[in-house]
């Protein structure tokens, strides 16, 4: 599945279909279909179309649609906010029942109220736009704490009903959901979802040394990996729950993580946060989860954590990451309905901005998530071509879109690929099981400036 627009002079429209003929029929593909579209933005003339309307599995090019209907659902000004406030004994409106259930008696609540935010201790984003790691982060939150002049709190409390609890899509594979590209999406999400796991090898044949990223105490895990001569280890999480157990050998100390997907990664976070709390010297007696039926008091902020809507889209499309194109397909879901946002309103709220922008045919597009792990989508490669002219054609969020995307080359999934088109390629791939995508936007050389800037 191959879709392209480009931005050209002149393109020889007959030779570049009559070629892409000889070269399919060369191949002898047999039980493998094949579509391709290409179009040139400055002339509309299609160049090449092989089954460009027949619905194929997109792969991870569906984050181009989720992130084109972000563009236009949520705006290109869009920030996440993810705070962190305190609720004291004389916030809480009277002592009604459930309040002083809730608050131990009228207690001081720390509460953590969610946005959404994929890239909330995303550590790539950290390092790059803040200089700093999830464990930095967490410490400037406990110095806000102690600085307020807190050295009790009753409870930890995480709000993380912008979405709803359904924390993994039903179609994503049993088999690979302990995969950081499974990571569970929430209302609060921390650390892309996920504990990074360092092996150390010792004495051949001993247990190696385990370090896991963010530091989380409270795990319960059994190491059954060896130091050896080969590197084949890995790392088993049981569903439902987070004991972790480490299999295979260990050769040589790993300068990358083995990244394991997290269970609840709200309570989760909110466990870490407690922790650090009570390493400073804060006491807290509890950590739970905001509940809808019992409503909490706006409390008084003390710290905030932002992303940009551009920074998201960049870390979803150039690093094709699946949490950042579910939690966008959630947020924009919460956006147009108000009620906590789910794959079910999310996918409602792209499909209503497909039909703006392309018209009654985006109908046959099937949503199921917003990243392309699900085999449940359909698009076709027609529809995508027009949809990457559309936002190159739009003047307000064209250029974000564009950057967004990996030039190859360069940078992104394309980085190591497909070199001799640097820097005139800008595309997402996109890769399953028996399924393999890219489109994009090519820019010839002697049209790149001034379409780039103008599109």
């Amino acid at each position: 599945m191959i879709g392209l627009v480009l931005i050209a002079t002149t393109v020889a429209q007959a030779n570049l279909q009559i070629t892409v003929d000889r070269v399919l029929r060369a191949a002898e593909l047999r039980q493998t279909k094949v579509s391709l579209f290409a179009v040139d933005l400055k002339t509309n003339e299609t160049l090449i179309h092989v089954n460009a309307d027949d619905p194929m599995v997109p792969a991870s090019n569906m984050k181009l649609i989720t992130t084109a209907a972000a563009l236009d659902s949520l705006g290109p000004e869009f920030i996440f906010r993810t705070e962190l406030r305190v609720i004291g004994p004389d916030d809480w409106p009277g002592k009604e029942e459930q309040a002083v259930q809730f608050a131990h008696q009228g207690g001081t609540v720390l509460l953590v109220k969610g946005d959404g935010d994929p890239a909330f201790g995303d550590p790539k984003l950290l390092e790059q736009y803040h200089d700093m790691d999830g464990e930095r982060l967490l410490g400037t939150w406990v110095d806000v704490v102690r600085s307020a002049g807190i050295t009790h709190i009753d409870q930890v409390v995480v709000d993380d009903g912008v979405f709803d609890r359904e924390l993994v899509h039903p179609s994503w594979p049993d088999d690979q959901l302990n995969r950081w590209y499974c990571a569970q999406v929430a209302g609060l999400n921390f650390f892309d979802n996920c504990l990074h796991v360092y092996p150390e090898p010792g004495q051949l044949n001993h247990s190696p040394h385990i370090v896991i990223r963010p530091e989380v105490p409270f795990l319960s895990t059994t190491n059954r990996a060896i130091s050896g001569m080969a590197d084949t280890f890995w790392v088993d999480r049981r569903m439902g729950n987070n004991d972790l157990t480490f299999m295979g050998k260990v050769k040589t100390r790993r300068s990358r993580p083995v990244k394991v997907t997290v269970h609840d990664p709200p309570m989760v976070f909110g466990q870490i946060l407690a922790d650090r709390l009570r390493r400073a010297g804060i006491t807290v007696s509890g950590v739970g989860l905001a509940e809808s039926e019992v409503p909490l008091p706006a409390g008084r902020p003390l710290h905030f954590v932002q992303t940009t809507l551009p920074a998201v889209l960049e870390r979803c499309n150039k690093d094709s990451h699946n949490l950042f194109a579910e939690a966008l397909i959630k947020r924009m879901g919460h956006r147009v309905t108000g009620a906590p946002g789910s794959w079910h309103n999310g996918s409602a709220a792209v499909r209503i901005v497909l039909r703006r922008l392309l018209g009654p045919r985006a109908a046959v597009v099937h949503i199921a998530d917003g990243s392309g792990m699900s085999r449940d989508n359909r698009v076709t490669v027609h529809i995508l071509v027009d949809l990457i002219a559309a936002m190159v054609k739009d003047n307000k969020r064209g250029p974000t879109f564009v950057n967004s995307l990996s030039i190859a080359g360069v940078d992104g999934t394309l980085r190591k690929r497909m070199k001799e088109l640097a820097p005139h390629l800008y595309a997402k791939t996109g890769y399953l099981n028996g399924v393999t995508a890219l489109s994009g936007l090519l820019v010839l050389p002697e049209a790149e400036p001034a379409q780039i800037d103008g599109a």
